[in-house]
């Protein structure tokens, strides 16, 4: 017979990341807190730091990943790529997209301005140059 067993999973953060040493701790610490609440008998706690694909959410985690290669879905579908250049606190993002020109081997550089209201996902770009 299989039992559900209950999963608490957490992703912690911070701006100088979170090492395997720091989940340890906080794993410990949860289950302190699970089993001194008596609320369940058996459980599971899961804890990690953001993977690589984890959308970006706090306007912090923008500004850590500066210089980085972003893919920014915005609220009205489109989807754009190009390097977080900059981040203007409660404002916008500014990314840099570079756009090759037809018949030619230089590229254009355009710059987008989006606003955090009209953002619905942004996720790091893995680059493996």
């Amino acid at each position: 017979m299989l039992r559900n067993i209950p999963k608490i999973i957490v992703t912690a953060d911070s701006d100088s990341g979170i090492g395997i040493d720091e989940c340890a701790e906080l794993s410990r610490e949860l289950s302190k807190l699970v089993e001194e609440s008596q609320l369940v008998e058996n459980y599971e706690i899961e804890v990690s730091s953001p993977g690589v694909g984890e959308p970006l959410v706090l306007e912090r985690q923008y500004v850590k990943n500066i210089g980085r290669m972003v893919k920014v879905v915005v609220n009205d579908g489109r989807t754009l790529k190009g390097k977080l250049i900059e981040v203007v606190q409660n404002q916008y993002i500014a990314i840099e997209e570079k756009i090759k020109i037809k018949g030619k081997k230089e590229q254009d550089t355009i710059i987008h301005q989006i606003q955090f209201s009209d953002i619905k996902k942004t996720s790091v770009e893995v680059s493996f140059n």
